[in-house]
């Protein structure tokens, strides 16, 4: 079997790029890991593949060098071992000068695994299993990655060995990491059906036992195809070949079972699997929501990270998600089998005014335990503005200087500038520009500027200088406004003083570590300045906000610096540290007035199937208010945010169970006042566990019930003496009903089975929620929509 047949699952194999054509290839002589089926379609694929073919290039040369110098080094028998290639394996990373090599290694693999072929992993692979060899101790954590990539190029006995010889090894305390001649990784064969109690120690290692999980499930879905089929042909002359490809283990227990002994089989590892699912959340109870959330991008690995923090849930998902998606059905079950951990949501709350926002925020003393990264760009010449373009974003949709390549990151210029620098009369302001200028704007949308105060932020008074401003206006960019909420989970400062740039990302860590003096013994200037900035870096890490800080030429800052100078003459001196915050362009009005009826139709994954079929429905409500639709997530989150809010919200996919960002947002909406109806498509794309755990999110004990059409009867009671005889008396949908909803909510349901509802409407907060199991769009339901929009005439 031909390494291509051997991988079942959804790992691009050896084929062309553009067309798949699996013969006449040609690897692309720059990263060695995409085909091509000849150099058209290569020139037709290089801006989509341009960056990471770079990026792969780039950290093979990198690692060639340091491995070229690493073996010229003639060593010592000291420090550095003689030839220290053959003679130090095992004990690398204990060796200072061989971890610049291991770091490289490890960043090309990082580059090739941007790459999803099975070249590319079988390359990965190979680097992380030899940095094994190199340092058994393994201190960057790459026996986290192996066992998915085992899973991805479907070699799933060898990741069963290595899981359970680190499953062992790590209950023997006394095994002795510094003896290379005791037995490493030797397990081979092991039985990849057997229990799991060996895995379920008190403190399990999270990514061991979600690639346990996930090779589990891999195992059931793979034996289920067999436990409806009958005696015929098949690749053992006795199982007839089942529809979906199959792995290699299950392809051989299959040949030792009879018929009878299959679903004894299927049983035992699904009851293994659900056990898994229960062992991963009490390990880290933010991973599952993690998995199956499709709204975000998978994130970044976090720089730190303890037990059962989304931090380490990121780190895990951060590695394993691709094999997750590459597993047919996999995060569809899992979703369904652990809604149940679905935490209620317990919502930020929305805040308009930036202003309330600053008084809220405390001024902290950081302990430099966190300091700002460096931003470091594409090349050492890229402009600012190569890398970020305008965009709206934030509450008011006001424009940002967001990154081309992550949305997630927004960049501002900061500057400080000092008149009469050094002298007693010494004058100065601050400034940071956010976005372009826009005529048609208040200034204030884009640049927050001040005078110095002459008291820092814990009271102290100090002399006023060109530097203390520039670290000034640092601190203003990071309580400028909430950058989470405006959709950012990174934050690059760009200034042009290097005094600042290299204070905050290296010399910050000496002066903590010598309480606050230089390596001259005196005391560290605008000491205060500076443990406000870490407060802060410190305050945002916690919330999920990452702070880098870019040098850039001073020319390229002429904004800032023209507003930090004009500031200077133009407003008064300040006494007392304050904040300055941006301001929305409108002003909050009353979600109560009719006239203000605004309604945002959400439609984030099938916006065309809900045309076709509910097209009545959205012309209806657009004929009574206000209507806007969003078909995208960031679309979602800025309408959302608009001044004034929208009063109702329309769900008509359904794409909200599966993006935890946005059905937050919506959450929080819904609490604060609106009316949220799910409608249109949503109940007929969603499973079981998606609007299970969806329900679950706001508290509600709902659950999906029945599928079927039948008659259903309206209960007065629920809708109230002013709808009565409004809506349809009765009526027959093909409705997906939901079961566990308080009477008072259920507005139809039927004779036969009335626990169960088909149209239901509650209170939740300040707000209500609606939802309309209909699948066809029948007239009567469209009536039922408009009385929960409050838009029935």
């Amino acid at each position: 079997m031909s390494l291509n047949d051997a991988v079942p699952y959804d790992l691009a194999p050896q084929r062309c790029a553009v067309c798949a054509d699996p013969v006449r290839l040609l690897h692309c002589s720059s990263c060695k890991v995409v085909s091509y089926c000849g150099t058209e379609h290569q020139s037709a694929n290089r801006s989509k593949h341009k960056s990471a073919c770079i990026a792969i290039r780039k950290s093979r040369e990198v690692l060639e060098q340091e491995e070229t110098a690493l073996r010229a080094d003639p060593g010592d028998g000291l420090i550095m071992p003689v030839d220290v290639f053959n003679t130090a394996v095992g004990h690398f990373w204990g060796i200072l000068g061989t971890r610049d090599y291991m770091r490289a290694r490890f960043a090309a693999v990082t580059a090739l695994l941007r790459v999803h072929t099975v070249r590319a992993v079988e390359k990965a692979l190979g680097h992380l299993t030899d940095m094994l060899r190199l340092c058994r101790s393994d201190n960057l954590g790459v026996r986290d990655i192996i066992p998915y990539l085992l899973l991805r190029l479907g070699r799933e006995q060898e990741c069963y060995d290595f899981l359970k010889w680190w499953a062992v090894v790590e209950r023997d305390s006394y095994y002795d990491w510094g003896d290379t001649t005791l037995p490493y990784l030797d397990i081979r064969g092991a039985d990849a059906f057997e229990p799991i109690d060996m895995f379920s120690s008190n403190r399990p290692r999270l990514p061991y036992i979600v690639a346990l999980t996930l090779l589990k499930l891999r195992l059931y879905l793979d034996l289920t195809q067999f436990e409806d089929l009958e005696f015929g042909f098949g690749f053992n002359n006795s199982w007839a070949e089942p529809d979906q490809p199959v792995g290699m283990l299950v392809r051989e227990k299959i040949q030792s079972l009879d018929l009878s002994d299959v679903s004894t089989v299927v049983e035992a590892l699904r009851s293994q699997y659900q056990r898994l699912c229960q062992v991963v959340n009490d390990a880290n109870p933010h991973f599952w929501e993690a998995l199956v959330d499709e709204g975000d991008e998978t994130p970044s690995p976090p720089p730190h990270y303890s037990p059962g923090s989304i931090e380490e849930a990121n780190l895990a998902l951060h590695i394993c998600k691709r094999a997750w998606q590459e597993t047919e059905d996999a995060i569809l079950m899992v979703h369904s089998d652990t809604w149940r951990f679905t935490r209620v949501y317990e919502g930020n709350g929305i805040r308009n005014d930036p202003a309330e926002t600053a008084e809220a925020m405390e001024i902290r003393r950081g302990t430099g335990h966190i300091i700002p990264s460096k931003f470091e760009p594409p090349s050492p010449t890229s402009y600012p503005s190569e890398l970020f373009h305008s965009t709206s974003a934030g509450h008011n949709q006001m424009i940002r200087f967001v990154c081309c390549s992550n949305p997630k990151k927004v960049l501002v210029y900061v500057d400080g500038a000092c008149a009469d620098n050094g002298q007693p009369e010494a004058r100065a302001g601050w400034a940071v520009v956010c976005g372009p200028p826009n005529s048609h704007e208040e200034s204030s949308s884009w640049v927050a500027c001040g005078r110095l105060e002459i008291k820092g932020p814990f009271g102290d008074v100090s002399a006023v200088t060109s530097n203390r401003a520039e670290l000034r206006a640092v601190i203003a960019a990071l309580r400028l406004c909430d950058w989470l909420e405006e959709g950012f989970d990174s934050i690059v400062i760009a200034i042009d003083s290097s005094y600042v740039v290299d204070g905050a990302t290296g010399w910050v860590r000496g002066w903590v570590r010598n309480g606050w003096k230089t390596r001259t013994g005196d005391p560290v200037k605008n000491q205060d300045l500076w443990e406000c900035l870490l407060g802060e870096v410190e305050r945002w890490k916690a919330c999920g906000l990452r702070v880098e800080l870019w040098k850039i030429p001073r020319e390229l800052n002429d904004d800032a610096d023209t507003a930090a100078k004009r500031v200077i003459h133009e407003a008064a001196d300040e006494a007392e540290f304050r904040d300055i915050v941006t301001r929305p362009l409108q002003t909050t009005t009353a979600r109560t007035e009719v006239a203000d009826c605004r309604v945002l139709a959400l439609c984030l994954e099938e916006d065309s199937l809900v045309n076709a079929v509910h097209g009545n429905l959205i012309s209806l409500i657009a004929s009574k208010a206000t209507m806007e639709r969003a078909t995208t997530q960031r679309a979602t989150l800025s309408m959302l945010h608009q001044q004034p809010p929208p009063s109702i919200i329309l769900i008509l996919d359904g794409a909200l169970t599966r993006q935890r960002r946005v059905w937050e947002h919506v959450i929080d909406h819904l609490r604060h006042g609106a009316t949220v109806v799910l409608a249109g498509c949503f109940s007929s794309l969603v499973s079981p566990g998606q609007l299970n755990g969806f329900f679950a999110k706001l508290g509600l004990p709902w659950e999906m019930a029945s599928y079927n059409r039948t008659k259903v009867n309206l209960r007065s009671n629920a809708v109230g003496g002013h709808l009565t005889n409004r809506l349809p008396p009765t009526y027959s949908p093909k409705a997906v009903f939901v079961k566990n909803v308080e009477r008072s909510a259920a507005w139809y349901t039927s004779s036969d089975n009335s626990s169960e509802t088909a149209a239901a409407f509650t209170k939740v907060g300040n707000g209500k929620l609606g939802y309309i199991g209909d699948v066809n769009g029948e007239q009567s339901s469209e009536v039922v929509v408009l009385a929960m929009c409050g838009l029935l005439d």
